[in-house]
């Protein structure tokens, strides 16, 4: 699992594109969780999982179970996963908010732990963080 993480508007996106351009990519938008990868299509692109974990959840357990089922599902050598890091600046004062920053910093570290790669993109530029 190859994971890209960065601020809004950062690259990502573009970045993974250009990275991957020989390869056959299967973009899933997290909204659509429930589509399982097709097997042997190329690589998985996740992305978007703030979004729908504020969309669709409103307890961490059940927002981690969603992201997990399909990550197990997924084979972590095809897998590449696009974040947004939410957790820096000023704290939210909507509670809603501050729970999904809180929810997103806990998801992000266990995705780390778990990823062969992390790459941190920041305005285009790669850092390969592991």
């Amino acid at each position: 699992m190859h994971i890209y993480i960065g601020g809004a508007h950062n690259g990502k996106r573009e970045y993974v594109r250009t990275a991957l351009s020989g390869e056959t990519l299967q973009w899933i938008e997290a909204g659509d969780l429930s589509r399982l990868p097709e097997p042997e299509s190329g690589r998985v692109v996740l992305a978007g999982l703030e979004t729908y974990i504020s969309s669709n959840h409103e307890d961490e357990e059940s927002a981690m179970k969603d992201v997990f089922r399909f990550i197990e599902a997924a084979d972590p050598d095809r897998l590449v996963i696009i974040l947004t890091d939410i957790g820096r600046g000023i704290v939210p004062s909507d509670p809603h908010s501050r729970w999904l920053r809180d929810v997103c910093g806990r998801l992000n570290q266990r995705l780390f732990r778990e990823a062969g790669r992390v790459t941190r993109i920041w305005y285009g530029l790669a850092k390969e963080l592991k």
